[in-house]
């Protein structure tokens, strides 16, 4: 099967969670037998990334556009066309391995789609960055509804919420699970590890909070539970890594050196980090499959996380979920689990079975037979 994946090459280097799916499900693919893989992507970021990476990257055939991404990605959608042939004659599944269009004369078009968090009240902010992107959304899938054979989802979840939204696409719609890299099944390398001592962790006990301070991720709650949680175990740091947007970093620093914004950590430092956390904190308001959650118990550490969208069918009962809006119910939650290394223990238990049925080899495979029926 000839598999022509359009990759957004700058979010497969220091990758964060939309970058991990794409650069898993890529890999993955390519490595089944019958497949011929080819990159369709940005020759900016193509000379840009291609020399930070490793295999199989610089390995892949390239099909190279000169625009930017996102000039090319407006092209496409105003003039319908180069096509994706016009790249790779032999091309027989068209695959955007996040949102996004190309278009396809005989080729299957299938897009991989993460969640409706655009259009969801709550999940953000009432801002005009949010009204941009609900229009910007509306355009691409209006014009999908016409062209994409199939739109794979991550979650039911994130299924149903886009199907009511878009309706029109509702029938096209396959679920196939994110999972967790494989790093995050193995031990720490010592590479990785080295992130404990550069932020004076290896003898301090933490709570690592995976999502950043963002309203989504539910950082007005955070920052509310933190200061008491503090108060009754004063030697606990909280550990937040990934983006935090500047209002709640101000506030974060407010509290003093019991927060620690550590901002973007490489794959093996999340390993680590993850690793050795007393607890994994994930409060989120919303999201489609909840990365944190699955990486955090692949690693064997405690999660708290909410009983809210997609986090219940990623976690199980593998987990302690909880209403993103009781900090009441949190404080407690987290206090109890700190008192008591059996509780812990048996999360990190569940926590680890549970997370086996996430592989990629596994999701990567039932999309290839998704492709396959599209032939």
């Amino acid at each position: 099967m000839n598999i022509l994946s359009y990759v957004h090459l700058r979010n497969i280097y220091r990758s964060t969670g939309v970058g991990r799916v794409s650069r898993e499900l890529t890999e993955h693919l390519a490595g089944m037998t019958g497949n011929e893989v080819h990159i369709l992507a940005d020759r900016g970021d193509y000379n840009r990334i291609l020399p930070k990476v490793g295999q199989p990257w610089p390995s892949f055939r390239y099909h190279l556009f000169d625009h930017d991404t996102s000039r090319q990605q407006m092209l496409w959608f105003l003039l319908n066309r180069p096509a994706a042939e016009d790249f790779w004659p032999d091309a027989q599944i068209v695959h955007c391995t996040a949102e996004s269009y190309v278009p396809v004369r005989r080729a299957r078009l299938v897009v991989s789609c993460h969640d409706a968090q655009h259009f969801e009240p709550g999940a953000h902010k009432m801002t005009p960055w949010l009204l941009q992107q609900r229009f910007k959304w509306k355009l691409l899938f209006a014009r999908l509804a016409r062209s994409a054979s199939m739109f794979h989802m991550i979650s039911h979840f994130a299924a149903e919420r886009t199907a009511h939204y878009f309706p029109a696409i509702a029938t096209r719609l396959r679920v196939i699970p994110n999972a967790a890299s494989e790093s995050f099944f193995n031990a720490p390398t010592e590479v990785g590890l080295r992130v404990l001592s550069q932020l004076e962790l290896e003898t301090r006990p933490y709570i690592l909070v995976p999502g950043g301070l963002q309203h989504r991720k539910n950082a007005d709650l955070i920052l509310d539970v933190w200061p008491r949680l503090q108060q009754l175990h004063p030697e606990l740091k909280l550990v937040v890594i990934n983006h935090s947007d500047p209002q709640y970093v101000e506030r974060a620093r407010l509290l003093g050196e019991s927060v620690l914004l550590a901002g973007f950590q490489e794959e093996l430092q999340l390993v680590a980090l993850y690793s050795a956390a007393q607890l994994v904190w994930f409060p989120t308001l919303y999201d489609g499959f909840g990365m944190p959650v699955i990486e955090a118990m692949a690693s064997g550490t405690p999660v708290v996380s909410s009983n809210t969208t997609g986090i219940p069918e990623v976690a199980g009962d593998a987990a302690v979920l909880l209403a993103p809006d009781r900090a009441s119910d949190h404080l407690d939650t987290l206090d109890g689990l700190l008192r008591s290394s059996s509780a812990r223990e048996a999360l990190s238990q569940a926590g680890r079975a549970r997370a086996q049925a996430f592989r990629w080899q596994h999701s990567a495979t039932l999309l290839n037979t998704a492709f396959e029926s599209l032939l």
